[in-house]
């Protein structure tokens, strides 16, 4: 029998038909089977737009190819191909479209999943600002996180970005980039998560950043031309305040002493108390920079109607100024001066001396002739620090520190009768504060030990102070030192030993950094005996020279919390702009 070429051609084509229908077809009309089968894990869970990912699960079919398919209408569309082996399969696809998904094998169908798409976002973090030539980060987050994906920080430059950095991404979608910074001064810049499997990149908003020069002058201005002092750093070393009898401000328009804000990120400042007539010195900054904390003989703060000092608060958020040295359970201010030493972290424990005589209201001083101790917590009364017996102390008080959290506060006196006694020369004393202001526990740090210049470490279980005894085998020069008191009896000789001694240390809170001023000539110390300052670091024992060159003395260091940034006082040019009277500079020191 013969059979005709037409015939031929038919079976072919019925031939091939068959043949197609044993193979995945690219779209399927839905059936009421297509979610019988057995769940499918989509990883991610929500896919950036064109990023691969996994669908994975088990199926009837053993081995073979295997689709994902997309619902398009009623029917499903083919996206993507891959494999089964034993029953599971594994198909990867670039998911551009949100919507429904399963995956077709050997005539078997896995449940249908809903899948949808995670929107990009990219935000950049810059907590302190650049520092030219020294280390610091750029904070990028992206979201959705994914874990090395390459992040890129962008500076720009007329109208060009360029990259000046990158790094990689953590599990939670956080890129820590270091950066050298760029020319001092202010530049545009942004982050950008760069492609990632797939997905296209995600920009942040461009934002002003700040580079900082270290050393950098702080008490510049319109007409600095006049002494500035009594530099005072927030906790994050953003802020510092500071006095300054020129007028740096156009707002400052008299001859008196006033109080600036310096902010570091964004290099601008701020005359605060603009206005008061009389002098505005002597800041101390909370930890976060809110509240400030000054002495003052203006008339018309808070309701002083004399010319003695007093010392207030100002609360920067709210512009409210309080009067802390008040009579005793009321609000006139106390009959004498008071004179600002210390301020907690929270702003609310205030430490300070006063020659008045009714800021107690049991058993008060009996005259203006000595300068004594008190701490207040605002909202409470003041509490009298060197009461003898029933009297009080007949020797001045000076160096009242408070530990950053407020509940702890120390003071030198050379007075004997001051108990616990054994005082040599000048002792310091501790008094501990409760939540509610009262203090309790007065102790004497340093019996038999003629010290001073007391600060204390966040917490207050640390003392440095400076003598000029030797309570170390090393100390061997007779000058003054500084020690730490780390445990009752137990004393720690801080900073590079010398001839002439490195008197005043300070403290961060941890007590790992301790500043202190020097006249040895130390390695890099090109202007002699001049007084510089030196940061010296507890675990390794190693110094670091701050001030090395320029004729003038160095000095009123204070640390950041962190020991990050310090801020001091200086007559030496240590940075371009300064005036040669009396400066004030901040170092970042990491």
């Amino acid at each position: 029998m013969t059979t005709s070429p037409r015939r031929v051609a038919g079976l072919l084509v019925a031939l091939i038909l068959a043949l197609a229908a044993l193979v995945v077809p690219r779209a399927h009309a839905e059936t009421g089977a297509s979610g019988s089968g057995r769940a499918v894990t989509v990883t991610p869970a929500r896919p950036m737009a064109g990023e691969r990912t996994r669908f994975s699960g088990r199926i009837g079919a053993k081995n073979g190819p295997a689709a994902l398919e997309r619902r398009k209408g009623k029917r499903w569309v083919t996206v993507a191909r891959g494999k089964v082996r034993n029953g599971k399969f594994k198909v990867t696809a670039k998911v551009r479209k949100p919507g429904t998904y399963r995956v077709r094998a050997g005539g078997s169908t896995s449940k249908k999943v809903k899948v949808r798409l995670a929107a990009q976002a990219a935000q950049m973090g810059v907590g302190a600002p650049f520092v030219a030539g020294l280390p610091r980060q750029a904070l990028a987050t992206l979201t959705p996180a994914r874990a090395g994906r390459v992040v890129s920080l962008q500076r720009l430059t007329g109208t060009t970005w360029s990259t000046v950095a990158s790094g990689t991404t953590d599990g939670a979608g956080v890129a820590r980039i270091p950066y050298a910074g760029g020319p001092v001064g202010t530049a545009s810049y942004r982050v950008i998560g760069e492609r990632h499997r797939g997905s296209a990149a995600t920009t942040s908003a461009p934002q002003p950043v700040r580079t900082a020069a270290s050393p950098e002058l702080v008490s510049a201005g319109t007409s600095a031309s006049e002494h500035s002092s009594d530099p005072s750093v927030s906790a994050d070393g953003r802020w510092v305040a500071f006095s300054s009898e020129s007028p740096l401000l156009p707002s400052d328009t008299d001859d008196d002493d006033d109080i600036y804000l310096f902010d570091r990120v964004t290099g601008g400042l701020t005359h605060l108390v603009a206005g008061a007539t009389g002098h505005v010195n002597s800041p101390i900054l909370s930890g976060d920079g809110r509240h400030v904390a000054f002495q003052s003989d203006a008339i018309d703060l808070a309701g002083e109607p004399g010319y003695d000092y007093d010392v207030f608060v100002l609360d920067r958020a709210t512009g409210q100024v309080e009067l802390v040295s008040t009579t005793a359970g009321g609000t006139i201010p106390a009959d004498d001066d008071s004179y600002l030493y210390d301020m907690s972290d929270d702003g609310r424990v205030v430490a300070f001396t006063s020659t008045a005589t009714d800021l107690v209201a049991s058993l008060p001083p009996p005259d203006h002739t000595v300068r004594h101790a008190y701490v207040r917590t605002r909202g409470d009364i003041s509490r009298g620090l060197d009461r003898v017996g029933l009297g009080w102390s007949d020797a001045n008080v000076f160096g009242l520190d408070l530990s950053a959290d407020g509940r702890r506060v120390t003071f030198q006196s050379g007075d004997t009768d001051l108990d616990p006694g054994d005082v040599d020369g000048s002792a310091i004393f501790a008094w501990d504060v409760a939540v509610s202001g009262t203090i309790s526990g007065r102790s004497n740090l340093t019996p038999d030990i003629d010290a001073d210049s007391p600060s204390l470490s966040g917490t207050g279980d640390v003392l440095a102070f400076t003598t000029a005894e030797a309570l170390s085998a090393q100390d061997l020069n007779g000058a003054r030192d500084t020690y730490l008191r780390v445990a009752p009896g137990s004393f720690v000789l801080a900073g590079p030993y010398g001839a002439a001694g490195n008197p005043g240390g300070t403290l961060s809170d941890d007590a790992r950094y301790v500043t202190m001023g020097t006249k040895n000539v130390l390695p890099g110390d090109t202007n002699g005996g001049q007084a510089d300052i030196v940061v010296w670091e507890r675990a390794s024992g190693t110094s670091t020279l701050v001030t090395r060159a320029g004729a003038g003395a160095s000095g009123e260091d204070q640390l950041s919390a962190d020991g990050s940034v310090l801020v001091f006082g200086s007559a030496a040019a240590v940075a371009p702009g300064a005036t040669g009277n009396y400066d004030v500079f901040a170092v970042v020191m990491r």
